[in-house]
């Protein structure tokens, strides 16, 4: 998903986080490699493509899981509750399935609405959400046409009802929101020609998170360590991620003077 679409499609729900919470519409990148696979295997384990090894972008099972501790096993290590949703069946490869309590695959905004709903009751300290709409009808119809910016109206209500659930079980205030995504696109693809494929959304709200544009740059293996920083799991010395911690209202006394992965 395109930073620049979530206002023109337009996203109310996201919009509303965003706005009451961090965000990185220009600085928040992806992995020199923007592809799906790699590039949420990079989110979520805090690596470069080379040390987490996915440089695929398709299901081979026999690959084995992405290298590295994963937010998932520092999670399940804790003792947390944790649970993946995905709507395609590649992002298996991302967290062994013992680290994963709940793995289900959802086909589709309805299928993931009635899947995400049901656990959100639920003691999960952990959840990963995946829509692969936006990059099926960016294929399909084009980046920004109208077909893509209908099936990001339609994420965005299925977020709605996710908003309105945590309200209702009394969790809305104690939950920390990291809304990102893998890589953006333009036309009918995504392969790195134009900085509007590297760009991602990457929006954070919760708790202790105040208003704020951030204007450094931050890359898409920043999440996994933002997550664990706010779930108060061990930052890894292997990890090319640097948690922002000024979204926390900390100093942000790290940065990254460089792309640290290989070109």
């Amino acid at each position: 998903m395109r930073p620049d679409a979530i206002d023109l499609a337009p996203m109310p729900n996201l919009i509303a986080l965003r706005d009451a919470g961090a965000q990185a519409p220009l600085t928040a990148r992806t992995i020199d490699y923007p592809a799906t696979l790699p590039s949420h295997a990079s989110m979520l384990t805090g690596m470069c493509m080379e040390d987490h090894g996915v440089i695929y972008n398709k299901y081979f099972m026999y690959m084995g899981y992405a290298k590295g501790p994963d937010i998932f096993q520092l999670a399940h290590d804790a003792g947390m509750k944790t649970a993946m949703i995905v709507s395609k069946d590649k992002l298996r490869q991302l967290a062994e399935p013992e680290t994963t309590d709940v793995f289900e695959i959802a086909y589709g905004e309805p299928a993931i609405q009635r899947a995400v709903l049901p656990e959100l009751d639920t003691d999960f300290q952990l959840m990963f959400i995946h829509f692969a709409g936006p990059d099926n009808r960016g294929h399909k119809y084009g980046w920004m046409s109208g077909e893509y910016m209908k099936v990001l109206r339609e994420g965005d209500a299925v977020l709605g009802e996710i908003i309105n659930a945590l309200k209702a079980n009394g969790k809305f205030d104690s939950t920390f929101f990291l809304i990102t995504s893998d890589h953006g696109g333009h036309d009918k693809n995504h392969i790195g020609l134009i900085i509007e494929d590297y760009r991602i959304t990457w929006i954070a709200y919760g708790p202790g998170i105040a208003p704020q544009v951030i204007d450094f740059q931050l890359y898409t293996f920043d999440t996994a360590a933002t997550v664990a920083y706010a779930l108060g799991l061990p930052i890894q010395p292997e990890w090319a991620g640097i948690p922002v911690y000024q979204i926390f209202g900390d100093p942000q006394l790290q940065f990254h003077e460089k792309y640290p992965c290989k070109t």
